[in-house]
């Protein structure tokens, strides 16, 4: 999530920790960034008058498997002033920050190979949507260039990815991690990145990008994208034709990929 407020929530900056910018004798800005245990970035921008601070979900720590919600919120701003490198006003920032940046994620108990395979096979329109790899799973994205039309939802085994060597740091320093492994064991996230304000407002149906309307909001962008991009098909009986058997074989060789399978078709007939 990335949060941009007043620069007045901001004090007591350690400035020994704080990367200065200046010009002309002038500073211009503070700027504090870190990536374990969890990414934080603290921007004090005199230059704009504001305060810009984007974090992800480990900043919750023990209670990480609760993802930032309105209940969850305060904990992070709270867990930013425990660092003592700068004091925040977390209940002005919670009134009046407007988000920029954030991620709508879901945490589902489900094969993910079976997500992986189905959304393959099942894309509307397979020049209008990509199926890229991605982790232990999928990332499935719109074809387009412009930043306020891109959708991008990935899609991916939660516990690998906590496995992972960068996240040793965050799962050691947890007093419950024992309880958060059990928690995201064959978990699979769905995480959609929303990386413009007017996205925000469109995803999640809100009038502004005010804080606690983001919090707040009752839409669900995910199961929009989906719906949009992957169309439902009763399972199949098994091929009953030596036609059908041959294209569940070319599909199976083609990763079920349908770019792939008219590559393979044209370069056949070519």
């Amino acid at each position: 999530m990335k949060l941009i407020t007043s620069i007045d929530y901001i004090s007591d900056i350690n400035v020994s920790v704080f990367l200065t910018s200046v010009k002309n004798d002038e500073v211009l800005s503070y700027k504090y960034q870190q990536d374990k245990p969890y990414s934080l970035l603290i921007l004090v921008d005199y230059s704009h008058n504001e305060l810009v601070l984007e974090f992800t979900g480990k900043i919750l720590l023990d209670k990480y498997s609760q993802l930032i919600n309105s209940e969850t919120i305060k904990d992070c701003l709270s867990n930013i002033n425990k660092l003592n490198i700068c004091r925040l006003n977390v209940e002005a920032i919670l009134h009046d920050a407007e988000v920029v940046k954030c991620d709508v994620t879901k945490d589902i108990a489900t094969d993910i190979y079976v997500i992986n395979s189905t959304i393959r096979q099942n894309l509307n329109n397979y020049r209008k949507w990509t199926v890229k790899p991605y982790n232990s799973g999928i990332t499935l994205e719109n074809t387009v260039s412009t930043p306020k039309y891109k959708k991008r939802l990935a899609i991916y085994d939660k516990y690998k990815e906590l496995e992972k060597v960068n996240n040793v740091n965050f799962i050691n320093g947890l007093s419950t991690k024992n309880e958060i492994l059990s928690y995201f064991k064959g978990k699979v996230r769905f995480e959609l990145n929303i990386n413009t304000k007017q996205q925000i407002r469109q995803f999640l149906n809100i009038p502004n990008n005010n804080i606690q309307n983001v919090l707040n909001a009752t839409a669900n962008p995910i199961l929009a994208v989906i719906d949009e991009a992957v169309k439902y098909e009763p399972q199949q009986q098994k091929a009953q034709t030596l036609r059908n058997y041959e294209h569940e074989l070319l599909l199976k060789d083609c990763d079920y990929d349908l770019v792939k399978v008219e590559a393979k078709v044209s370069a056949e007939n070519g």
